[in-house]
């Protein structure tokens, strides 16, 4: 074996490599030792022929095809050792000649990460502030929920609950017929029609009416598009929305242990600032490490990135499966995906993921950040204090195992990068205490920043 051409291209090494003789024959030999044990050659028992008949039956080009499955993956691993070249994965061989054998290897080499300046990143989370007439507008909407609609004796107004008798065509033939049907007045609303509300607005009680409306050519409803629907409608009944009052016994209708309306109010301010401080926190750290990933060098083989895309397809394949009533209506599905726009829309988002891994791995490693025993067991006891009693010694054995240790600590070494970032942003020369809470709300939305350190 030697090799004959040797070029670097990012973060691969492309080797052409040629056989000896020699190491040939002696898997040739070997390949044809396991044919003639599984060939039906007339005239000889099974195993029993004589290699040059197995060649003439079977043909030199199987048997060298079958050595080759033995020989080339020896024969990459000998010359990247002699190459002092270490491989970041599986090569990817090709045969460009047979006689004598020559082939290609593509070799993954390891990620170049070279972070830039990160210690000049200065950044601060979005400060937060509750504004009253969001408050109001939550409060609103619980007293919607409160709500109760009684009958009154007026015309119709925007927000009523209306029931009517309904009948409509499209060009003669029938489109919704209804008796006592229920519909809220909502001059936004385009059912059944855009403009259908506008139309029962002011009808009183037993009124008539009798009217056209038509679709937008580009309404979403290809079917409809363009189409003049006829209603003929009769008034049944209306009702108002009658509201509570925003007071005390509104407020302790609610149980959630609101006893005053003033008590309620703090409430909602407090959970609306505390998810709003969390989003942001969410936003500092994403926009951190989009800094980091600029300002940084980073190269990485391809076979890195087409492991993160197969991760993503994998992710969005156990999506669609959980919202599919069936393995046939999944398989009906996925035979309308079109693959090359799914490539387009995850494959940048997996060179993305990517990029931030590896720039927050090289950091933790910059910054000399570990996670010991001590710290693992802390977090299991705090994920445990939430778990019955008579529940947790099971739940225990199962984070004890190897991987789930392992998960546990790229969680809590992320939460470390994290927070030495932050710090570093907020111009502390000491690395901040993680805060769990703020750093890993969900592992939905911090996945690609706990593999970091994988």
């Amino acid at each position: 074996m030697k090799v004959t051409e040797k070029q670097f291209e990012a973060c691969e090494a492309l080797l052409t490599i040629e056989l000896d003789s020699d190491a040939m024959e002696s898997a040739m030999d070997t390949a044809y030792q396991r044919l003639v044990k599984r060939t039906e050659i007339p005239g000889f028992r099974k195993g029993k022929a004589p290699r040059p008949i197995l060649e003439r039956f079977i043909g030199r080009e199987r048997l060298i095809e079958e050595s080759l499955e033995d020989v080339l993956p020896q024969a990459c691993a000998d010359a990247l050792k002699e190459e002092q070249i270490q491989s970041f994965g599986r090569p990817g061989i090709e045969v460009i000649q047979n006689d004598p054998i020559i082939f290609k290897a593509r070799v993954p080499l390891p990620p170049k990460i070279e972070l830039g300046d990160y210690r000049s990143i200065r950044m601060s989370p979005e400060t937060v502030e509750v504004k009253d007439d969001v408050i109001d507008s939550m409060i609103e909407h619980l007293r919607h929920e409160k709500a109760t609609w009684e009958p009154v004796d007026r015309p119709v107004k925007q927000g009523d609950l209306v029931t009517l008798d309904l009948e409509s065509n499209i060009d003669g033939i029938r489109f919704i017929n209804q008796k006592s049907a229920q519909f809220g007045i909502d001059e936004k609303s385009s059912y059944p029609a855009p403009g259908f509300s506008q139309e029962i607005i002011g009808l009183s009680l037993d009124g008539e009416k009798t009217f056209k409306l038509r679709y937008p050519d580009d309404f979403a409803k290809v079917e409809l598009a363009g189409k003049e629907p006829e209603f003929k409608i009769k008034v049944v009944e209306i009702k108002e929305e009658k509201m509570p009052a925003a007071d005390d016994e509104f407020a302790a209708s609610l149980d959630v242990e609101t006893p005053t309306f003033d008590t309620l109010r703090q409430r909602l301010t407090e959970n609306y600032r505390k998810r709003m401080e969390h989003l942001a926190e969410e936003a500092f750290e994403n926009q951190l490490v989009d800094q980091l990933v600029k300002i940084s060098s980073i190269e990485f083989p391809p076979n890195l990135l087409e492991m993160e895309y197969e991760r993503l397809v994998n992710q969005q394949m156990d999506k669609w499966r959980s919202q599919m009533s069936s393995e046939a209506e999944l398989e009906e599905f996925l035979a309308k995906v079109n693959p090359e726009e799914l490539s387009s829309k995850l494959k940048p988002m997996a060179e993305t993921r990517l990029k931030i891994s590896l720039a927050l791995g090289k950091l933790a490693t910059s910054e000399n950040l570990t996670v010991g025993d001590d710290e693992i067991q802390a977090e299991i006891s705090i994920m445990l204090s939430n778990v019955p009693e008579d529940q947790r010694d099971n739940q225990r054995q199962q984070f004890e195992t190897t991987q789930a240790r392992d998960q546990l600590h790229q969680i809590l070494l992320s939460r470390k990068t994290l927070a030495r970032l932050k710090a570093i942003a907020s111009g502390g020369n000491e690395p901040a205490s993680p805060d769990p809470k703020l750093t890993t709300a969900s592992n939905e939305n911090t996945e690609h920043k706990e593999e970091a350190t994988k």
